[in-house]
């Protein structure tokens, strides 16, 4: 007997799934990140354990592997009924009922003939072997298939899974608050006019990583990553996704050079080394990890800033990343998304992308269409305030961030705000109490560095206001107030700035 409740959208993937069960042989649970999927393949497979009959769950990535059995035996499961096929695991049991198995590891041997059910996590990823045992397994078989998908939009799927079950949206979730709220925010724009499209393996066509690299490696843009990220990023734990290991290289080198406690993680990362980093993410040792790749799938930490330096034109991609930033947590008002790469002004907003079916280009699928519109999406694509940057929904004329009013706009009927608050440097009109409490932690900096005996001047302090404000601090309280991470981000620029500038000159004398 299971010891977890399913929530009000599982129970209705769970009646969708009763409901078509007889009817069909296999089926494709879509459903987003934070939905609760390995709680929905558990309760599935206890219907079948408690019967005595088998089942295998496959899982793409390792780290999904020691994952999936131990929220298996957290939620009630049979530990002794749990057996691993990966490589040569000293708990691999072929008679135990529950089979975990490396997708990798399962298409090198040979399929047992005694499974009841099969349940396939990220469904979308392409392994030809894995798709020929499940289209033998639904046509000559008993056995029912069950995959499951946050982003099932790879053109193969409907040959394979022959139902969709879509419970809830991305929408939905964020609505009822089962997934965090997100601002974008659109601080550069890359020229990817050169970048040609190269078919990518799991994603489809998108652009070409060698050349992307050197675009997205060029200086000013690093530097503006760095810099945005110290004035904006409000110091909230990070994950920044890069284009290759050099490119993330570069960008952890930076934001090391900025004082920014910062590690880098790629394919190569060893397994214990990166429970080690992301142990250090959690505790908030670590303020930012720059991957390649790696935190797409099996990674549950709080995200409340994602750096998105990584151009794409996969729609699967694009929303497996920004995921892992919208899992809600205890006091996370909202995820911060700062995209480096003009992806959302191409493909939209995550929760804007949605497909009402599996899609085929197989001739036993000709009744499918080619491809509907995304439900409940703006007519047109979002687009960036020119005053702040902040993405505005599209249809919204004036910055619902900043206030600015562009000299031309889209219809105002057609406004489709999320009420967002203002923050940091995206107002355009600081307030006189914004302008004090600036002021005072100023004031703040400047008596703990006299403390630290590296005292900054008046001047100094009233020319770094001059600086953020554009006018002087005339008529404030001179009591200081204790510095937040977004003043001393700020503080922190400007001295890098300074630093930078100052050795150019003295390269140049």
């Amino acid at each position: 007997m299971l010891n977890i409740q399913p929530r009000e959208k599982q129970v209705v993937a769970l009646n969708m799934l009763r409901a078509e069960w007889k009817q069909n042989a296999s089926f494709l649970l879509y459903a987003p990140v934070g939905f609760g999927k390995t709680a929905i393949a558990a309760l599935i497979t206890d219907g079948f354990v408690s019967r005595g009959m088998r089942v295998m769950f496959v899982a793409p990535y390792t780290v999904l592997l020691d994952q999936t059995a131990t929220r298996f035996i957290q939620y009630g499961l049979p530990g002794d009924e749990i057996s691993y096929v990966w490589r040569d695991h000293p708990s691999y049991n072929p008679t135990a009922l529950i089979q975990i198995a490396s997708a990798d590891t399962l298409i090198r041997r040979e399929f047992p003939d005694n499974i009841d059910l099969l349940i396939v996590d990220e469904a979308h990823l392409k392994r030809k072997k894995l798709l020929q045992v499940i289209d033998n397994l639904t046509r000559n078989t008993a056995t029912k298939v069950v995959g499951l998908s946050g982003t099932p939009f790879a053109k193969f799927l409907g040959n394979y899974y022959r139902r969709l079950i879509k419970p809830t949206t991305m929408k939905e979730l964020i609505a009822i608050g089962a997934l965090s709220n997100y601002e974008f925010y659109a601080p550069s724009h890359p020229d990817l006019t050169n970048v040609k499209t190269t078919y990518q393996a799991g994603y489809g066509s998108d652009y070409n990583e060698e050349q992307l690299a050197v675009v997205m490696s060029e200086a000013k843009l690093v530097g503006d990553i760095v810099k945005n990220w110290m004035e904006n990023g409000e110091d909230r734990p990070t994950i920044c996704f890069c284009v290759n290991v050099a490119h993330a290289n570069y960008v952890t080198m930076e934001f090391a050079r900025a004082g920014v406690a910062v590690e880098v993680m790629t394919a190569s990362t060893p397994h214990d080394e990166r429970q080690l980093t992301i142990r250090r993410f959690e505790q908030g040792i670590t303020k930012i990890i720059v991957n390649v790749g790696v935190l797409v799938a099996g990674f549950d930490s709080d995200v409340r800033c994602i750096i998105f330096a990584r151009p794409t034109k996969s729609e699967m991609r694009w929303i497996q990343t920004l995921g892992r930033g919208l899992r809600p947590a205890p006091g996370k008002d909202y995820c911060l998304i700062f995209d480096h790469s003009g992806t959302v002004n191409q493909l939209g907003y995550p929760d804007d992308i949605e497909y009402d079916y599996l899609p085929s280009s197989s001739d036993g699928m000709e009744d499918a269409p080619a491809r509907v519109a995304k439900t409940d999406q703006p007519e047109k694509l979002p687009k960036e305030c020119g005053q702040c940057h902040y993405v505005k929904p599209a249809g919204v004329y004036i910055c619902p961030k900043c206030g600015f009013k562009p000299l031309a706009g889209e219809d105002y009927e057609t406004d489709r705000t999320r009420g967002l608050k203002k923050i940091g440097s995206a107002e355009s009109k600081p307030s006189k109490e914004q302008k004090q409490s600036w002021w005072s932690q100023i004031l703040f900096y400047q008596r703990t560095r006299a403390a630290q005996g590296k005292p900054v001047s008046d001047g100094w302090c009233a020319h770094t206001y001059r600086q953020k404000f554009d006018v002087w601090p005339r008529g404030l309280d001179n009591t200081p107030k204790e510095i937040t991470p977004e003043v001393a981000n700020y503080i922190r620029s400007k001295q890098i700035a300074y630093a930078k500038g100052k050795a150019k000159q003295d390269q140049a004398a």
